[in-house]
């Protein structure tokens, strides 16, 4: 009973709101990777799946629970070469799924594998040119891995507030 009584309670501490919410533009969103993507085995135009790890909230209630999902997009892939050369991966963000729709997100990001030219000289010297086979690490965004958003569309966040140095009356 007092873990449906929790369950109601954490419901009603901030519902969402009825009509679509005004979102504004640039709100962070904090995203998890999913399921991990790497330079191996993903292609430019992939899309995969990303999950809202803190909540979204407008006007003090919560729009975008965490758990709603949100959608990337393999941008480029450089998978590794020989002679250590390292893979490259870049996403970038399109949009969260949301109970009115889809709200556009603006975002991308960018890794690389790791080198391996320690592993190349070692292998010249005890392979000969054969060690130059050795290629580089994937390029990988890991399960768990956050990456920044940002709400694309929506009204322009108020200005900062002007801040006036206070005056004194006093000359020098």
């Amino acid at each position: 009973m007092a873990a449906q009584d929790a369950a109601a309670s954490e419901n009603t501490i901030a519902p969402a709101p009825s009509s679509t919410p005004r979102w504004v533009k640039g709100t962070d969103v904090e995203l998890m990777v999913v399921r991990e993507v790497n330079s191996r085995s993903a292609k430019a135009g992939e899309r995969f799946r990303l999950r809202v790890n803190s909540p979204v909230t407008v006007n003090g209630a919560i729009a975008i629970p965490i758990g709603a999902f949100a959608w990337g997009e393999i941008v480029s892939v450089s998978g590794t070469s020989a002679a250590g050369g390292k893979g490259q991966l870049s996403l970038r963000l399109l949009h969260l799924d949301t109970q009115w729709g889809p709200v556009a997100l603006t975002g991308t990001k960018g890794t690389e594998g790791a080198s391996n030219t320690g592993g190349v000289i070692l292998g010249v010297l005890g392979f000969g040119i054969i060690g130059l086979l050795n290629k580089g690490g994937n390029a990988t965004f890991k399960a768990g891995d956050i990456i920044h958003g940002y709400i694309a569309d929506g009204e322009e966040p108020p200005p900062a507030p002007l801040l006036i140095p206070k005056q004194d009356g006093s000359h020098s």
